[in-house]
């Protein structure tokens, strides 16, 4: 690890402080970094990581994630606990980090089931934020990279990538919002999640609602890939476990895993 940047501990318990959060220069990954510190004991849930940038980031599918300076690379620890022990963790993840933008001014879409979009001008959305869940000995950890000032050009993403990416600077100059430092941003963001978890969106009924009510393309015709299977629909919404509901052929069918893109009828429309 580069230098540590961080502030006093002393006098305040686990329960009676706010989130911590460890401040690195370059790192080779924000999530080898914490799950490093949590099993010395030095990340309790709620803590988190902050790199200036990453040499080894990593995505789904531990594709490489292009990291420099000027963006959010951040690993939060979460609760081990319903529903972050299930395969709702990762829409609920997405959800609080989207209400927390929101809470700043950004007013960021969910598309299922961890990755955030902004609309560009009022134009098609663009993905700003994305999450990577990862748990090693009974250590939960977020991955969480956000677009502050930097977005990869569209020749930089993989063909099949459903959207192309942007970053809060692109919407704050044309929206006249002030953007902070990345690091003060995380501060805040992090404050936010933990706010909401805590104020009742751990409750399956409350996040569910929420997210539904910012996910993207939510009743439009979506495509839906993985390794194992295709399907096309209308999007309906959440299930409890986290799961997308798709009406195909008139049947209601939930999937837990998958790459979303809206179908070519959609798009046109």
């Amino acid at each position: 690890m580069s230098s540590v940047c961080h502030s006093s501990r002393q006098g305040k318990s686990a329960s009676a402080r706010p989130p911590f959060v460890w401040r690195l220069g370059e790192v080779g990954s924000s999530l080898d970094a914490a799950f490093l510190l949590a099993s010395r004991g030095r990340l309790i849930v709620w803590d988190s990581l902050l790199a200036a940038s990453q040499t080894a980031g990593r995505g789904q599918l531990r594709r490489r994630w292009a990291s420099p300076p000027g963006n959010i690379y951040a690993a939060l620890r979460l609760p081990p606990a319903p529903p972050f022990d299930g395969t709702a963790a990762s829409p609920l993840m997405g959800l609080l980090l989207a209400l927390a933008l929101r809470e700043e001014g950004w007013p960021v879409e969910l598309k299922w089931p961890n990755d955030l979009v902004l609309r560009v001008m009022g134009g098609m959305p663009r993905k700003v934020a994305g999450i990577l869940l990862e748990e090693r000995g009974g250590i939960l950890l977020a991955g969480i990279g956000v677009n502050v000032n930097n977005a990869p050009p569209a020749t930089a993403l993989r063909k099949e990538s459903a959207l192309e990416a942007a970053s809060l600077a692109q919407t704050a100059a044309a929206s006249g919002l002030a953007l902070p430092p990345a690091e003060l941003l995380w501060e805040r963001l992090v404050k936010h999640m933990h706010s909401s978890y805590t104020n009742g969106l751990s409750q399956p009924g409350q996040w569910k609602t929420h997210a539904e009510q910012l996910l993207l393309w939510r009743g439009r015709e979506v495509e839906l890939h993985d390794e194992r299977q295709s399907a096309r629909g209308r999007l309906v919404g959440l299930s409890t476990a986290g799961g997308l509901c798709l009406r195909v052929n008139g049947k209601l069918e939930e999937f837990l895993s998958g790459s979303l893109r809206l179908t070519e009828a959609s798009v046109k429309g």
